[in-house]
């Protein structure tokens, strides 16, 4: 296991010694988000604008509209609070800049005003940016290569947690796609992404005879149409998982997926309220919002039953 933001750490590296075009930015969090790979091997292709975000958002724009593919990485709550910079900067000149967001989620000690828990409803919201959030090392490295090699805009979220490996090294990263973890599904389907993916896959795997599946959801924007329609066709119930503002959030992606599709099944979103986070633990955050292992297999139990 491996926490997801030393792996995109990582991966920019090496990604970086055959890509001469990717530039890292960082708002003064190079060693939080992991930049510091990418800082320490190419200084001369790194940049530091200190703790200013609307900079480091107008930065980038203008050196992916100069043939550059611009790395711009900081806390998922702060850098998508600059929605307006992203949106007229970046998104509306389609300039090819990756965006990294890290500490989505429930983070633990540093509290309410660190947890990115509204960015990918914010993200969803803007045109011609995808939004993606991979839940394995395997899955991040894929992830990063592969659009490392293109000019799509993305924004990725990435987990400061550990998360356990369910591909292996023949894993190919397809946009959109829907990845089954848990095949067996007649009752319901459970679709997670990030380090919910495997408190979900543990809940599920505690229930006896379990007719629950449970299905990788790291593309949020674009969903995979065809796939999804396959899956609700074959399923009583789509249960979403999420550690992000049940409003805007993965929930409401796949709920107007679904709607695209006319699926006949029913729907169940869990996540948090319309509600700022508290300061805790990550394991007494995950209790308090009902998305530890032993919540989740009571609400999974629930809606089998």
């Amino acid at each position: 296991m491996e926490a997801l933001r030393d792996t995109f750490g990582k991966t920019l590296e090496k990604i970086g010694k055959k890509n001469q075009k990717i530039i890292a930015i960082s708002p003064d969090l190079k060693q939080a988000t992991k930049l510091s790979y990418f800082f320490k091997s190419f200084p001369e292709r790194s940049l530091e604008t200190g703790i200013a975000e609307a900079n480091a958002v107008g930065i980038a724009s203008g050196l992916g509209m100069s043939g550059f593919r611009p790395v711009l990485a900081s806390f998922g709550s702060f850098l998508t609070g600059k929605n307006i910079e992203i949106r007229t900067s970046i998104a509306f000149n389609k300039s090819p800049v990756i965006l990294i967001g890290t500490h989505g989620g429930l983070i633990g000690y540093d509290g309410p005003t660190q947890a990115g828990l509204q960015d990918i409803s914010v993200m969803r919201s803007i045109p011609n940016i995808k939004v993606l959030q991979p839940s394995t090392p395997i899955e991040t490295k894929k992830m990063l290569e592969h659009y490392s090699e293109n000019k799509d805009l993305v924004y990725i979220r990435i987990s400061r947690e550990k998360c356990r490996e369910y591909f292996d090294k023949n894993f190919k990263y397809k946009e959109g796609q829907i990845k089954m973890i848990l095949s067996n599904y007649k009752d319901g389907v459970v679709f997670a992404s990030g380090a919910l993916l495997q408190r979900c896959y543990d809940a599920i795997k505690l229930i006896k005879n379990s007719k629950l599946g449970l299905a990788n959801l790291s593309s949020i924007k674009p969903i995979d149409l065809k796939k999804l329609k396959n899956i609700s066709k074959k399923t009583k119930n789509i249960i979403t998982i999420e550690d992000h503002n049940i409003n805007g959030g993965i929930g409401s992606a796949l709920n107007e997926a679904l709607a695209k599709i006319n699926s006949k099944a029913k729907i169940f979103n869990f996540g948090l309220g319309d509600v700022f986070t508290q300061s805790g633990s990550v394991d007494d955050l995950y209790k308090n919002y009902k998305l530890d292992v032993k919540s989740l297999k009571k609400t999974f139990q629930k809606i089998q039953s």
